[in-house]
């Protein structure tokens, strides 16, 4: 079976969930309405964090889970989604999309965050997106 694509992937057709947290786990206890979210709906948010602002990925989970309903989003999965959504967007990138024709994942990618440590497409761009809208590099 042939590895998905990043495009595939944010694409995937995956539906939000919200259901009770079994355990508690990092910052969520059990028994709270909790998201588990998708790469979409992390594209879809982050789209609209207007140009010049970011959102750390505490503010992601919160703003994904006040849309959602839920009191908080699962941490795995958001960081996950964001993944997806940073490397479908460093693809289009690198091939040549304009940035105005991704999601603004740079946004949701604050300097010394996770994240840097493990996408493979997009970096450059993103470095330089983020200095152009006048956000820490």
């Amino acid at each position: 079976m042939a590895k998905k694509s990043w495009t595939e992937k944010l694409n995937s057709g995956a539906v939000r969930e919200v259901k009770r947290a079994p355990k508690d786990f990092a910052d969520i206890q059990a028994g709270q309405m909790m998201l588990i979210t998708t790469a979409r709906d992390v594209a879809d948010f982050v789209s609209h964090v207007p140009k010049g602002k970011e959102v750390d990925i505490r503010a992601l989970r919160a703003g994904l889970a006040k849309e959602a309903g839920a009191q908080i989003a699962c941490p795995v999965v958001t960081g996950i989604c964001l993944r997806i959504a940073a490397e479908y967007a460093g693809e289009k990138l690198e091939a040549g999309l304009p940035a105005k024709n991704v999601p603004p994942v740079w946004r949701a990618m604050p300097p010394g965050a996770p994240i840097w440590k493990k996408i493979e497409n997009g970096k450059e761009h993103f470095l330089r997106l983020r200095k152009a809208e006048g956000l820490a590099v």
